[in-house]
């Protein structure tokens, strides 16, 4: 039987709502700290994907890496105190019921992200997607922004590392942001561009192999 490998990215594409929590933390941070712009949710969709630093240069201009990062320690309290995320994220629509069609044929789900691992881990516990994943690939780059080129490659050199050290007949790589489509790409992979209700008009510059709006589409390639 050939060996398949299903690498996912999980912000928008195997949950939904988290970005209500984002706009929600990043606001109560600024009150907090009393000073930076409070941000709408058409602003929080538009950096969606990129770190906290990311967010807190957005709306604190002004500010520093230092500032920004003690912005960002304030939020992780505000989370950890409010459970902000457990309000709003849920599983994407079908998400289970492609894992673990999936997963039943004998292939392999792994997570791609750029979330902390233990982080990461807990948001997949947190909307019943653990049992269908075998492995998690995590890139911490929250203390930095992820707009330097280092880091929009981050993805891409994670997956590489990763294919090298296994052996897979096929790899399909499933995303909402473009670093998603490069990261398959730079493995030979099947690229899937997601279509979320925020990125549904979003004009893209790397051409996958499909874009769909619905995740029961990939199982196609079963």
């Amino acid at each position: 039987m050939k060996k398949k490998l299903f690498v996912w990215d999980f912000h928008g594409t195997l949950e939904r709502g988290n970005v209500y929590a984002v706009q929600e933390l990043v606001n109560k941070t600024i009150l907090k700290v009393g000073h930076g712009n409070s941000i709408s949710l058409e602003d929080t969709v538009k950096l969606y994907g990129l770190s906290w630093i990311d967010y807190f240069k957005y709306v604190h201009p002004g500010g520093s890496l230092d500032v920004w990062q003690k912005m960002k320690d304030i939020t992780k309290e505000i989370q950890e105190k409010e459970k902000t995320v457990e309000k709003y994220m849920e599983p994407m629509y079908f998400a289970d019921a492609v894992l673990g069609a999936i997963q039943g044929k004998g292939y392999s789900n792994i997570v791609l992200s750029n979330s902390e691992l233990r982080w990461i881990k807990y948001f997949v516990e947190l909307v019943g997607l653990a049992e269908y994943f075998d492995d998690y690939i995590a890139i911490d780059a929250h203390d930095r922004s992820r707009e330097e080129s280092e880091l929009k490659q981050a993805k891409a050199t994670a997956l590489k590392r990763y294919i090298g050290q296994h052996a897979f007949d096929q790899v399909v790589k499933i995303g909402d942001r473009e670093s998603d489509i490069e990261a398959g790409k730079s493995v030979g992979a099947t690229t899937y561009f997601f279509r979320n209700e925020f990125n549904a008009g979003k004009q893209i510059t790397v051409q996958p192999d499909y874009e769909i709006s619905d995740l029961r589409e990939v199982l196609k390639e079963l």
